[in-house]
């Protein structure tokens, strides 16, 4: 199964602005995942027009009712791998912390699933977060975690201006397959 995996979007009005470059890779994935900081619901109206979309809400993401846009976490089953969605990875307890220039993950204690698990109220094998706007994967104590970027407002890693990174994840059985995408290449 292909997921596409999106973040920190920060469309504002009807989410129509969304380059058409971003819609084009992700094209042809079973299901998108926005972390996050889409500000409004008109961003998710248009991925879906590309593929199933489920979200958690961001800072000042609105409200609406149904399934596509949890609070502040949710857990998502994707082939065998369960997947933890938060937009910020400090949400809703600490443990895991960003560097300061959010391209890293800071561990405070030794014992990551268990962090993950309180967080989410079930262990996972990734984690999906945003915020930053820098993309990062990396695994710890056996969890994958996955920052996607942003696609429209890039970290410090992106010239000014451009386009950033969104990520495509290749699930098959057990197996993470994870690719950042820029979308400047």
């Amino acid at each position: 199964m292909l997921v596409g995996v999106i973040s920190d979007t920060h469309s504002a009005g009807s989410g129509r602005d969304l380059p058409e470059t971003i819609l084009s890779h992700l094209s042809g994935v079973d299901l998108i995942l926005h972390c996050g900081d889409l500000e409004c619901l008109g961003v998710l109206d248009v991925l879906e027009q590309v593929a199933p979309v489920l979200a958690v809400r961001g800072y000042e993401d609105p409200i609406e009712p149904g399934d596509r846009l949890a609070n502040v976490t949710r857990v998502v089953k994707v082939e065998s791998v369960s997947i933890g969605m938060v937009h910020d990875i400090q949400w809703p307890i600490k443990g895991i912390l960003t560097n300061a220039d959010g391209t890293e993950l800071v561990f405070e204690a030794n014992d990551v699933a268990k962090i993950v698990a309180k967080k989410f109220g079930d262990s996972v094998d990734l984690v999906l977060f945003g915020d930053t706007h820098e993309e990062l994967v990396c695994e710890q104590e056996g969890v994958m975690f996955l920052n996607p970027g942003s696609p429209t407002y890039p970290g410090s890693k992106h010239a000014v201006g451009s386009l950033g990174t969104l990520a495509i994840l290749d699930i098959r059985g057990k197996v993470i397959q994870p690719q950042i995408i820029d979308l400047e290449r």
